[in-house]
């Protein structure tokens, strides 16, 4: 089966910031919580893997970046391994390089905290 494609750009928006709603209108938990989970949780439906591209958006806050992958972890909704083997985060355009490595990071980290 292919793989689910998510754009933040454009599924999104191209201004994301901010870790709550507070932060503004296009803020990580919002995303999160709107976006993200409902369409990994539709891609563990289907056997499918979530690929989330970062390409497109004029920036990313490490803020947003935290809560959204970070944040998928600690709420709890889905296993270690869920998120694993169904989420897989890319960019095409080398300028968004340091947001995937980032973002991996910010996931790797919360994934060990879950594991302790």
């Amino acid at each position: 089966m292919s793989d689910k494609m998510l754009s933040i750009a454009n599924d999104y928006s191209a201004s994301p910031a901010g870790r709550y709603p507070a932060d503004g209108p296009f803020n990580g938990e919002r995303f999160r919580d709107q976006v993200l989970a409902p369409a990994l949780r539709d891609a563990i439906s289907k056997k499918q893997k979530l690929v989330v591209d970062l390409d497109g958006a004029f920036s990313y806050s490490s803020s947003f970046l935290e809560e959204a992958f970070g944040g998928l972890v600690r709420t709890g909704l889905f296993s270690p391994r869920e998120i694993t083997d169904h989420l897989e985060l890319r960019s095409n355009d080398p300028i968004y390089a340091s947001f995937v490595k980032d973002a991996k990071s910010y996931l790797r980290d919360a994934l060990k905290a879950a594991a302790h």
